[in-house]
């Protein structure tokens, strides 16, 4: 679209794309080569199920073994690819202690994936932050620990609250953190993380 003309909706971007294609009837190829065009119109991925609803409602012709076989593909692949962003975060969610420097490692990762993600997955990444923050509670009260290990745990705790509702300003508010008298008084020595 040129000039002032408005951006296509996903919607019209599909439609659009199966026109250009001129083709019939839709199948796996012309399923992928939409996902192409949306990918790089709108850096968003498309489930091939949900670009043939759009398609069928339009009249086209579905080929529906193969549309729902690269439909089941791509979904696996999906959660493969995200299963293996969220890997190394096991420990957050674990239930064991730990340290603050493993704390500060795991939320910087949560961070790279907030950034990389779409809404579905940033979503993921805040219930892990969230899971790990409940569980984080729980130890800061487990008897069975340290007073150290309790500490650091409501520490840790604190650290996903701030994470998950400001996450842009965490690493600013984690360095002031550090500095405070507080901090130096209950951590000292382990307060140099980095």
């Amino acid at each position: 679209m040129e000039g002032s003309k408005a951006k296509p909706t996903k919607r019209e971007l599909i439609i659009l794309t199966w026109e250009r294609l001129d083709c019939a009837p839709i199948g796996e190829d012309e399923l992928s080569a939409i996902q192409k065009a949306i990918r790089d119109h709108t850096g968003q991925d498309e489930s091939p199920a949900a670009i043939a609803r759009v398609l069928a409602d339009e009249g086209a012709e579905l080929r529906h073994p193969e549309v729902i076989e690269f439909d089941a593909r791509w979904r696996e692949a999906k959660i493969e690819s995200e299963s293996a962003n969220f890997k190394g975060l096991e420990a957050l969610l674990a239930g064991k202690p730990l340290r603050l420097s493993k704390a500060e490692a795991l939320i910087a990762k949560l961070e790279t994936l907030r950034q990389r993600s779409d809404e579905q997955a940033e979503k993921e990444v805040r219930r892990v932050a969230v899971s790990g923050r409940q569980l984080a509670e729980l130890l800061a009260k487990d008897s069975t620990l340290d007073q150290l290990q309790r500490a650091e745990h409501a520490e840790i705790a604190e650290w996903l609250k701030v994470w998950v509702q400001t996450p842009n300003l965490f690493a600013d508010w984690l360095d002031l953190r550090r500095r405070s008298p507080e901090f130096q008084k209950k951590f000292g020595a382990s307060s140099k993380l980095r």
